[in-house]
């Protein structure tokens, strides 16, 4: 029973007991088999360009991302993240709800830390409510 297309044939297990060869060949009907990802284009040498070519970054260091020289190492230091008004506006409205829960004995270390940092974000908001 070849499936549909291109792909693996079906094929079951000789000696299963009564049913099951079947059903195995109808499960392998319904689940198309993963089709692996064609392979990338071959470069071959020189195709990129002359190898004493003018750089294409002449800002850029020639030790950048080295933990070495000049320019930004391997650990470069990135940004803090923009603090979203409406995401901090909505987390504002359940503060009271996110308080009592914390202040619960049951309450866990991390839950009560994320109640402190939307606490945080809501005063940050320009229009806290």
């Amino acid at each position: 029973m070849p499936r549909k297309g291109k792909g693996q044939k079906v094929a079951a297990a000789k000696g299963q007991t009564y049913g099951k060869r079947v059903e195995q060949e109808r499960s392998q009907e319904a689940v198309p088999m993963h089709r692996a990802a064609p392979p990338r284009p071959r470069v071959a040498p020189g195709q990129m360009g002359a190898f004493a070519r003018p750089t294409e970054r002449p800002g850029e260091p020639m030790t950048a991302g080295a933990p070495v020289g000049p320019g930004p190492g391997p650990r470069r230091i990135e940004p803090p993240a923009k603090v979203d008004e409406t995401m901090s506006a909505q987390l504002a409205a359940y503060i009271p709800i996110l308080e009592t829960k914390a202040a619960q004995p049951d309450a866990s270390a991390n839950f009560r830390m994320f109640v402190r940092r939307v606490r945080a974000l809501a005063a940050k908001s320009p229009n806290p409510i």
